[in-house]
């Protein structure tokens, strides 16, 4: 059984990892989500979604199991590395959102933290990243992506200490962008949908320059990326499609001018 399906509709591939019957990632996740990665790569994708196949986990963590097998030198082989598959995910020109439909620990969590947006439903679930409480560290980009997230501090505290947080405590960090009402029918994949669906409708060139020079930002604001927006700028605005709307919207002004 695959740990991955794929759903495409209207622009939106939803990814739906289902691994039971404890909800683990394996290194087979990994090489399933690598083989995924040219599909939503393609231009007819316009938005990923992630998200877990219950209401209790979105991925529980990765597996113990093979983690042990590994530390005794019998563990699975790994036929591709998974920096450099969440990497991939983290740098599709579109956007990535993850659906938190329950408990994500671990490399569930780093997993969710290589997206641009992640919703989660309140309930009784927790976030975080506590492989210090097996004598590890989280491995697959946790210390990064948390501390570039969250800030060094907030990140060191959460690791160190262990720390699980509730969906309401991981709005209040950031950790998460939207939290869904556990009183309401909806679910964190439909308002994640809903919100891919909102991006997905913009102009798909100008969404993937927003995205790349977000991420590469610098701090303090670098004069090479200050003109690499200003490239992209030019870029966009040759294009028909931002013609098209910039001449409709200054028509519209020039109409409440009289003018």
């Amino acid at each position: 059984m695959a740990h991955l399906e794929i759903e495409h509709h209207k622009g939106i591939a939803t990814v739906t990892f289902d691994n039971p019957p404890l909800s683990v990632m394996t290194a087979r996740t990994i090489q399933e989500l690598h083989e995924l990665l040219p599909e939503l790569e393609a231009d007819a994708v316009r938005a990923v979604v992630l998200t877990g196949s219950g209401e209790e986990y979105f991925v529980r963590h990765f597996s113990v199991e093979e983690l042990d097998e590994s530390a005794q030198g019998d563990g699975p082989a790994w036929e591709v590395n998974m920096d450099d598959v969440l990497l991939r995910l983290e740098h599709l020109p579109k956007p990535v959102i993850a659906a938190l439909n329950g408990t994500a620990l671990g490399g569930g969590l780093e997993l969710a933290l290589a997206t641009d947006t992640r919703v989660a439903k309140d309930g009784a679930y927790r976030f975080g990243l506590p492989e210090i409480s097996v004598g590890i560290l989280p491995g697959g980009g946790g210390t990064q992506r948390l501390s570039a997230l969250l800030g060094r501090h907030k990140a060191l505290q959460m690791m160190w200490r262990a720390q699980l947080l509730t969906p309401q405590q991981a709005l209040e960090h950031g950790l998460i962008d939207e939290m869904v009402d556990a009183d309401t029918t909806e679910r964190a994949v439909d308002r994640a949908q809903s919100i891919a669906a909102e991006i997905a409708a913009r102009p798909a060139l100008a969404v993937a320059h927003i995205k790349h020079l977000a991420r590469h930002a610098a701090n303090p604001v670098s004069r090479e990326m200050l003109g690499e927006e200003s490239r992209r700028f030019a870029e966009l605005m040759r294009t028909p499609e931002a013609k098209a709307l910039l001449a409709a919207v200054a028509s519209d002004h020039r109409a409440e001018r009289g003018g």
